[in-house]
């Protein structure tokens, strides 16, 4: 069996662009930053995508075949499920009137090729939510394990299995550990009190 936990997580972000080589190079960056990324190679995939998966952001290309971009801008806009969705356009289209025409579509801002890496971050740290841990239940003993192995070929530094007789197994992933959380004032921390450093007991003392 081999696991997909694409099918699995939420969407973080869509990359909408008919360019494979362009949206795949748009997909590794993003998810080196831990985000969870989604593709679609024409206009009609990214509405489908999108509806079945909202995705906190869309980079949309402006020129592709099916439906274009401004379109798939006006049905995203236009559905409930998709209306707050954050939709920026990447484009290499430069005619007179475009920057206006996409945001009449329903693009926030107007992002050019070639892709400002910068920029295209500052945006996307700014606007999408990235997970600390996420999980997946109701699985099998067998399906947990192989989802184990392809956390680790993607990456993911943290997985733990668990269980419980409602759930069946589960698998928890990161990628990165979670963030301990501080004690509560007042609260002990494991190992005890720390001593002062520039106290010593002395005989007799209490």
């Amino acid at each position: 069996m081999r696991t997909d936990i694409g099918s699995l997580s939420p969407v973080d972000i869509l990359i909408a662009e008919d360019d494979a080589l362009m949206r795949k190079s748009l997909r590794s960056l993003l998810e080196r930053e831990g985000y969870r990324c989604a593709e679609a190679g024409n206009g009609r995939e990214a509405v489908d995508l999108a509806r079945r998966h909202p995705p906190q952001c869309v980079f949309l290309d402006l020129a592709m075949p099916e439906l274009d971009g401004f379109n798939v801008a006006r049905q995203l806009r236009a559905d409930e499920r998709t209306s707050g969705i954050r939709i920026h356009c990447l484009t290499g289209l430069t005619y007179p009137g475009v920057r206006h025409e996409a945001g009449q579509a329903g693009c926030e801002l107007f992002l050019t090729k070639p892709v400002d890496v910068d920029r295209l971050l500052e945006v996307v740290h700014t606007q999408v939510r990235r997970p600390e841990v996420e999980s997946v239940t109701g699985l099998t003993l067998t399906e947990a394990r192989d989802l184990l192995d392809a956390l680790e070929n993607q990456g993911f530094a943290y997985r733990e299995v668990t269980y419980s007789e409602e759930a069946g197994f589960g698998v928890l992933y990161g990628r990165q550990p979670p963030a301990a959380k501080p004690a509560p004032e007042g609260e002990q921390q494991p190992g005890g009190p720390q001593a002062n450093p520039g106290a010593s007991a002395q005989p007799g003392d209490p």
